[in-house]
């Protein structure tokens, strides 16, 4: 939080006339804004970019020039602040061909393996890479993730590493097995030579597009179809050589929203064994980030927004104020836990924030890079986004203990806010205030006072606002409401009774509300688990009595239940109530990171996110598993746990 100077602007007096004079003028007129740190989001990964294609021409720069552009793109308090960086693992096109020319050629990447009989040449690509092993260095804590465009030519239907003739899948079909070693050992030999290990590898880029064809000026490469069966392939041969669960697969990439979305649901439960992370472009289909949020979140998978930029822009509004929105959507509505930038020196003006001049290697930055900063310098890594109810705010707790409100206002006239801040324990006395403003400047600002947990200011137009409050303390978690519902045998009408009686021979289906979004974890009889909200059950006798337990848990991270006692009528096996007394308690370290209580000596069963029994055992003993979440069953008790 460096270097906030003040520079306050008193503009209360001005509103006073204006009410008083029965004037509402929306210039005038004051918008309240609600922050509620008991809603806490995603925890956020941080701010990236990746290296393709300026990396491939900037890291033929000079060491001390190209020091310079590494320090603004990754100091946190001059520069952007960056940590994540994705690292583009190049097929590398038939010789002969020489048609990739995108990103002032930076777009012709090479691959590490030129031909198929011919041995891997580690020589190759030496700028990208030298690039990304001097952010390893520099950088605190830096993720990287390695993704390719497009297979080894040599793989591809085509032979051309930029497409198919019509844009089709364009991977051999024989070829799954040999691109997955292919990707696997590049990541093999950044970790055990280069000293660089991925903490996800991606397999495609918009692969559903339809866009890539033969003789195009960048790699790409169709996968609409079979990515199950690549991610598979790829998981495995991480596995194989000792990589996996560190670096597990993310996918898929996707152009629109709405195609990650689907192409999620599609996906086999032995893909999400090896799917670590999913990644969307949000470049189009913004209006499906909350369905795609809530699908990721049901399977417990972490969320990246991995590529965007201004691909369909329209209008005059300013390209900096127009990105800028797209930030807080995507942190907002989608819960991205990272967000990704395409390529940080774009040769067009509006899809960088570094114009480069790569023969007299120096840098300008433009007000794309200013605007980015007034996010990417405060919300920092391990900071919680919380909410505010006002599309043009962003709010987040960073870790150590400050509130960061962003307000965003293109318009042409300046906006009165009022934030509410009552719904915290404790809050700071004045707010520290940086202002982005056109042509592209980021200035220090002065604070602003705080009064009666209340904050007032003035959004200029044509601006965004960064306001850093020291001493923000509480927020209890608030869990959803559950509402049970169950019917039996299919009838019309749903009850909401929570102890129900069947006759031997029928069916009942429960599914409590909320209807979207959170995790849901069931419990019950004879190892009874799943992760469906809606659960139906056939053909019921009394070994099925007993109780069924849905534990929900929210995008706050906040837990809610229900439990329904089920009776079926059946002589055979008459109910039983089961003994609930516990015995000594073992504490260990939840997914949630609260302690979660397993007792000890009492049988367990270890299932995996899918719901897929592992094991049975007389007590939970977690050096018997890998690395990795998992869903614990102890009675009418269930918890997730991470083992380490």
């Amino acid at each position: 939080m460096k270097g906030l100077v003040q520079k306050f602007t008193a503009v209360s007096a001005a509103f006073g006339v204006a009410c008083l004079a029965g004037i509402a003028s929306p210039a005038h007129a004051q918008t309240k804004v609600v922050v509620d740190p008991g809603k806490k989001y995603q925890v956020f990964e941080g701010w990236g970019t990746s290296l393709c294609w300026w990396a491939v021409k900037a890291g033929a720069w000079s060491e001390a020039n190209r020091s310079k552009l590494i320090g603004a793109i990754a100091d946190p308090d001059t520069g952007l602040g960056y940590t994540i960086f994705r690292y583009n693992i190049g097929g590398g096109d038939q010789p002969g061909h020489d048609h990739l020319t995108k990103g002032d050629g930076g777009g012709k990447v090479p691959g590490y393996k030129p031909t198929e009989k011919g041995d891997y040449d580690w020589t190759a690509d030496p700028y990208q890479r030298a690039i990304a092993l001097e952010l390893a260095k520099r950088v605190k804590d830096p993720i990287f993730e390695a993704f390719s465009n497009s297979p080894p030519w040599w793989m591809t239907k085509s032979g051309c590493v930029s497409g198919s003739s019509d844009g089709s899948d364009n991977l051999k079909e024989d070829y799954f097995d040999d691109f997955a070693d292919y990707l696997s050992e590049v990541a093999l030999h950044f970790k055990t030579e280069w000293g660089l290990t991925f903490r996800t590898v991606e397999p495609f880029n918009e692969p559903s597009a339809g866009w890539w064809k033969s003789n195009g000026g960048q790699e790409g490469c169709g996968f609409k179809n079979n990515q199950s069966r690549m991610i598979v392939e790829l998981g495995k041969a991480l596995q194989k050589k000792g990589l996996f669960p560190e670096t597990s697969v993310s996918a898929a990439d996707e152009t629109s929203i709405k195609q990650a979305h689907d192409q999620l649901g599609n996906y086999t439960a032995e893909a999400l064994s090896y799917l670590g992370q999913v990644n969307t472009h949000s470049y189009s289909d913004g209006s499906y980030r909350k369905q795609l949020f809530n699908r990721a979140f049901g399977l417990n998978k972490r969320l990246w927004q991995s590529e965007t930029g201004p691909l369909s822009k329209s209008g005059d509004e300013h390209i900096a104020l127009w990105m800028a929105n797209v930030i807080i959507q995507d942190l907002r509505d989608m819960h991205a836990e990272a967000w990704v930038d395409w390529q940080i020196g774009d040769p067009a003006e509006n899809w960088r924030s570094l114009a480069l001049n790569h023969s007299k290697q120096t840098f300008t930055p433009n007000a794309r890079y200013y605007m980015h900063a007034a996010f990417s310098r405060y919300i920092r890594p391990g900071s919680r986004i919380i909410d505010s109810d006002n599309g043009n705010t962003l709010a987040a707790l960073t870790p150590d203990g400050a509130l960061v409100l962003i307000v965003r206002n293109s318009g042409s006239s300046d906006v009165k806010y009022s934030f509410d801040l009552g719904e915290f324990v404790k809050i700071g006395t004045s707010a520290k205030v940086v202002r982005f403003e056109l042509p592209g400047s980021l200035t220090k600002q002065s604070d602003i006072a705080i009064s009666g947990k209340a904050l007032s200011m003035t959004a200029k137009a044509n601006t965004i606002t960064t306001m850093v409050i020291d001493g923000a303390e509480g927020g209890a978690c608030k869990p959803d409401s559950i509402i049970p519902y169950s019917k039996i045998n299919n009838n019309d009408g749903w009850s909401t009774e929570t102890e129900i009686s069947l006759s031997k021979g029928d069916s009942l289906s429960i599914g409590p509300h909320p209807w979207e979004g959170g995790r849901w974890v069931w419990t019950g009889p004879k190892g009874f688990t799943s992760t469906n909200r809606e659960i139906h059950l056939g053909k019921m006798d009394g070994t099925m009595s007993g109780y069924y337990k849905a534990v929900h848990t929210n995008a706050s991270g906040c837990e809610g239940s229900v439990t329904f006692k089920v009776v079926v009528d059946d002589p055979a096996h008459p109910f039983v109530e089961p003994d609930t007394t516990d015995t000594t308690i073992t504490a260990l370290r939840g997914f949630d990171g609260r302690v979660s209580e397993i007792r000890a000596g009492i049988p367990v069963q270890v299932f995996d996110l899918q719901g897929h029994l592992l094991k049975s055992m007389p007590e939970f003993r977690p050096q018997e598993f890998r690395p990795g979440i998992y869903v614990v069953k102890q009675g009418r008790h269930v918890r997730q746990i991470r083992v380490r």
